[in-house]
């Protein structure tokens, strides 16, 4: 499942997509903004809602990596905290 989504989003701005990830297998979920200055986020959230990843570094893009204890679905929260850009979002097991 690499290309996971993609959009355009504003400072403040989010988008979430739902992933099912599986037990013992370790993810590396990357967002990759097109347009320079920009500073993207990255949460990670199980299916009871918990925070269980985050990147929200000053870097333009944004890196999780994640090995679930369990299977089952999760949401990946793409945020722009400054800018806007274009963009793609990738999980790579």
């Amino acid at each position: 499942m690499p290309l996971v989504g993609s959009g355009v989003i504003g400072q403040g701005s989010a988008e979430a997509f739902d992933v099912m990830l599986a037990a013992g297998h370790t993810y590396a979920i990357a967002v990759q903004p097109t347009e320079p200055g920009v500073d993207f986020d990255l949460h990670v959230f199980d299916q009871h809602g918990n925070l269980v990843a985050q990147d929200n570094s000053y870097a333009r893009d944004a890196y999780c990596g994640i090995t679930p204890a369990w299977t089952g679905p999760f949401r990946l929260v793409v945020e722009s905290a400054h800018g806007t850009s274009a963009y793609q979002i990738r999980v790579n097991e």
